[in-house]
């Protein structure tokens, strides 16, 4: 008699005992159509509701798609400093004057654990956030930190956990975007931005303007 096909589960069975951590999923992954579709024949709206509220953790870009499509977020370290900025005064003593915030730092692991060509794609998407100079939003279910860039990666594979799973450290600052005023049309000329008029031959004076510069000169 034949053994009959067992299928592998594309994510493990965690049982829902006292000690056990639970196991977050990722709910803006991919939707599976077919398994929607059974859902909804089926009339499983407890299953829809869970697919639907599960905390969103990740890494998203400015349109708000997942930039790295991992099985799930196992940690996330977030460090915001300031500094306070102070002077000398007489007999040994300090005074305070000013506080400045200093960008922030995190560390977000991710986990994929699916099969190789899953891995490869998780491994790649990293790495090209890695080279890129778009910034990204890490969103927990409290709190979404923006302007933020992927500035370099880890990774530790150990027999313990399996020869498929695969565990990223993601490392990220935040970058302070500024801007520049632009000023056209002013009232005065001279308030305007400067513009390139390109090469420009020296000229003698007028008599208007020797006569200008030689009265300020005097």
């Amino acid at each position: 008699m034949p053994m009959p096909t067992i299928p592998i589960p594309e994510f493990p069975d965690v049982p829902a005992l006292p000690g056990v951590p639970p196991v977050l999923r990722d709910p803006l992954a991919e939707v599976d159509p077919l398994r929607l579709a059974g859902q909804l024949l089926t009339g499983d709206l407890l299953g829809i509701l869970n697919d639907a509220l599960r905390p969103v953790w990740g890494i998203f870009n400015k349109a708000g798609k997942r930039v790295i499509s991992a099985d799930t977020v196992t940690t996330l370290e977030y460090r915001g400093d300031s500094r306070v900025s102070d002077y000398p005064q007489e007999q040994g003593a300090f005074a305070s004057y000013n506080k400045v915030q200093i960008p922030y730092e995190a560390r977000v692991q991710l986990i994929c654990g699916r099969l190789v060509p899953f891995r490869a794609k998780f491994l790649d998407q990293i790495e090209a956030a890695k080279q890129s100079t778009d910034l990204y939003k890490i969103v927990t279910p409290e709190r979404v930190y923006t302007n933020a860039n992927v500035v370099a990666y880890d990774t530790r594979r150990e027999v313990k956990d399996g020869a498929t799973l695969v565990k990223v450290n993601v490392h990220i600052e935040e970058i302070r975007v500024t801007a520049a005023a632009q000023f056209s049309n002013t009232q005065n000329p001279a308030s305007a931005n400067t513009a390139s008029q390109g090469q420009v031959q020296p000229q003698a004076p007028s008599t208007e303007q020797s006569a200008l510069i030689g009265s300020k000169g005097a």
